[in-house]
């Protein structure tokens, strides 16, 4: 070993010690003050002493040539080492996380209310598969289906509305002369006993009476329609929100995104969902609040808590109407797009993801249930509550009828 640098600082010590002994003349006492001290010899004595105490810590620390290390611990987490002179963070215990508050946009009133995040959801998946009946519809693609007055379903398609009986016999309504510009439409039956659709390639919505007269009505209308709590019809319109009354006067309300699917909340507000994912509320009166969520929504219904239900994005959740989010993992990480959700006579929620080839139960506490309707993944567009409590959805193959399970 190479003493030479230890010896060196061992004399460096020694004399530091020795000054420390003896003063300079500048750190004495001045002349005639009375000054106690110890004898020479004991000071000498001492500062060997001093001098060994140093010698041992460095041949501990000092001796083996490497920096010197610091362990720093942290109670409840394991003790890290560190370089001279750094002091890292140690990892504890797990600490509390908060979730982003949902926001919202000044410009419309918004409020800003806190999101709660649900656990994962309990999912069962049946041996079974739900007994269904298919009802073929022709060539078109059926974008959307709606119960009517009437007690029959009603389902719209780029160029007819069909008209389908509990039984199944279908009655088509032409109304353009042909398919030769952009889809998707809507329906709803509307506050007048009516049913009123959306034309979104040629800019118009159209209502039909139960009996197959069609009336259209110029309107920048996107996708989306739903009969509001005002005796009004509320659509989907670009990037904003439109209104029309029975007798054609449209009104349009600015919104941050581009409204998708649209309906009436149970609070008496109408909700649409956003692609910017967000929720927006609307008054009767036009006052726009929107609220961010996880799960991107791509359908609405209102549910049968109070709450308006939404599903895509690979999730399931809940607002109230005051704004409060809970959200619920889907049961499956493979969900293209959540295509349609509504409201059962059972008292839970349904909702069907597309392409694919099942629906979903979920109960209003977000427990989660599969259920096979097809033998292979189809595209599935729309899903309504029929007469009876049945429940009614289109897909690519035509319009498929099925009864809800008991348990």
């Amino acid at each position: 070993m190479n003493r030479e640098p230890f010896d060196d600082r061992l004399s460096m010590e020694l004399r530091s010690l020795v000054e420390d002994a003896n003063p300079p003349p500048t750190l004495r006492p001045a002349t005639g003050a009375v000054v106690r001290r110890l004898p020479r010899p004991l000071i000498l004595m001492g500062s060997v002493a001093a001098a060994i105490a140093v010698l041992v810590a460095l041949l501990v620390s000092g001796g083996s040539g490497t920096p010197n290390r610091q362990n720093v611990a942290s109670e409840g987490g394991a003790t890290t080492t560190s370089e001279a002179g750094q002091l890292l963070p140690v990892v504890g215990a797990p600490g509390s996380t908060t979730v982003p508050v949902s926001t919202s946009v000044p410009r419309h009133g918004t409020t800003t209310l806190p999101k709660v995040v649900g656990n994962p959801t309990t999912t069962t998946t049946p041996t079974r598969t739900l007994a269904g009946t298919d009802y073929p519809l022709g060539a078109y693609i059926y974008w959307q289906i709606t119960p009517g007055p009437d007690g029959n379903v009603w389902a719209v398609s780029t160029v007819d509305v069909a008209r389908i009986t509990p039984t199944g016999s279908v009655t088509k309504f032409p109304f353009h002369p042909s398919a030769q510009y952009s889809g998707p439409d809507g329906i709803t039956a509307g506050p007048d006993g009516n049913l009123w659709f959306t034309e979104n390639g040629p800019g118009k919505i159209g209502r039909i009476t139960p009996s197959g007269q069609i009336t259209e009505y110029p309107a920048a209308v996107s996708f989306s329609i739903a009969a509001g709590s005002d005796g009004a019809l509320w659509f989907a319109s670009g990037q904003g929100i439109g209104r029309m009354t029975t007798s054609g006067t449209v009104k349009t309300f600015p919104t941050s995104g581009h409204p998708g699917s649209i309906t009436r909340g149970p609070d008496g507000n109408v909700w649409f969902a956003e692609d910017i994912s967000k929720i927006g509320r609307i008054t009767p009166g036009g006052v726009v609040t929107e609220y961010s969520v996880e799960h991107a929504p791509s359908a609405l219904t209102p549910g049968p808590d109070g709450n308006v239900w939404f599903y895509g994005s690979g999730g399931v959740g809940r607002i109230t109407s005051a704004g409060q989010l809970k959200e619920f993992d889907a049961p499956d990480a493979t969900y293209a797009w959540g295509s349609g959700i509504t409201a059962a006579a059972d008292g839970n929620l349904w909702f069907i993801d597309s392409p694919g080839h099942s629906a979903f139960r979920v109960t209003t506490a977000g427990v989660v249930t599969r259920f096979d309707v097809r033998a292979q993944d189809a595209n599935q567009f729309s899903l309504a509550a029929g007469p009876g409590g049945s429940l009614w959805m289109t897909g690519s193959d035509g319009a498929l009828k099925f009864s809800l399970p008991a348990t």
